[in-house]
């Protein structure tokens, strides 16, 4: 796999070349409608951020990969921007989006620590964001299914990025809590395989979440949440196993009724793709490595509706494992 990070470099670069371009989006009371009751105000509604997130993610990440300060500078303008505006995160899917895209966000953070034309000002003004007007939403989710993975993604690399230790051990007990409830014995997702033609697209914006979160554990304090096993005989290497069966080839296959909406055909850029590409590097995984490789490099899954990554679990998977 020795090439791929190259291309997959190569392709992160020409997407951050044109972040540069990006100017910030933010408003002061940002609010999501739910995508099954209003489709088009939820879309509206998100391509606020999206485009941020995009240029944030991939001009931090450039810098990371390269040490060039105007990748940096950008992300940081942007990361500003949202900080200094937003006061306000409203709608039925705010606290959802706000999470599976503002996550990239705090991921941009991460990688620019180093970076000194980011103010001590500036970076305490952005987590003061994060904390007082994000946060509270994620915590406030009631359902547990993929919003609560969403939740503790965010969660993890907020208390990750500010330092907070306790916060940050209260959330790997509630992500080790969750994969108890959220996984069956037989690896299925219970909440997700309820969502009809939609069942395995759900189980991939739960599985991708909640990968990324225990990378994060793992990358913390060394705890190992992709090789544990739960009280309750539950894993997160079962529900992988269980759903690449299906998303490999065997969709017709899918036990719970509905003919599902997959993407044809797979591609860099489609779900499960990024997923399966970051596990191989994770578990060392033939299958896994097998299914991902004809479509190397991997960017990651793109909103059909907009063209924008839809979500910040696993992008750029060979850059940032």
């Amino acid at each position: 796999m020795a090439e791929y990070p190259e291309l997959a470099l190569e392709a992160l670069l020409r997407e951050a070349q044109a972040s540069l371009r990006t100017t910030c989006s933010a408003v002061p009371a940002w609010s999501i409608p739910g995508f099954y009751y209003d489709r088009e105000g939820h879309l509206n509604g998100k391509r606020l951020m999206e485009p941020d997130a995009q240029a944030v993610y991939t001009t931090a990440l450039a810098y990371r990969m390269t040490g060039e300060a105007i990748y940096a500078s950008k992300a940081v303008e942007i990361l500003d921007g949202w900080a200094t505006v937003n006061r306000e995160i409203g709608g039925h899917d705010g606290p959802l989006v706000s999470a599976y895209v503002g996550v990239a966000f705090i991921r941009a953070a991460l990688w620019l620590e180093p970076f000194d034309g980011w103010s001590r000002e500036a970076r305490n003004r952005f987590e003061g964001w994060m904390t007082n007007v994000c946060l509270p939403a994620w915590e406030a989710i009631e359902g547990r299914n993929n919003w609560w993975d969403w939740s503790l993604y965010a969660r993890l690399a907020l208390h990750r990025l500010t330092g907070d230790e306790p916060a940050f051990a209260l959330a790997t007990q509630a992500l080790k809590a969750h994969i108890d409830h959220a996984i069956a014995e037989n690896g299925f997702l219970p909440e997700e395989a309820a969502r009809g033609a939609n069942a395995m697209w759900y189980h991939y914006f739960a599985l991708a979440p909640m990968t990324a979160a225990a990378k994060l554990v793992l990358d913390a304090t060394g705890e190992d949440l992709f090789r544990w096993t739960s009280p309750g005989g539950k894993s997160i290497k079962r529900a992988l196993d269980t759903f690449l069966r299906y998303a490999d080839g065997r969709s017709d296959e899918w036990p719970f009724g509905e003919t599902q909406n997959i993407p044809a055909p797979l591609g860099a850029d489609t779900w499960p793709v990024d997923l399966f590409e970051a596990m191989a590097l994770i578990y060392q995984d033939e299958a896994y490595a097998r299914f991902a490789a004809p479509h190397r490099p991997v960017t990651g899954h793109r909103n059909a509706s907009s063209g924008y990554f839809q979500s910040y679990a696993w992008n750029y998977p060979t850059l940032i494992i």
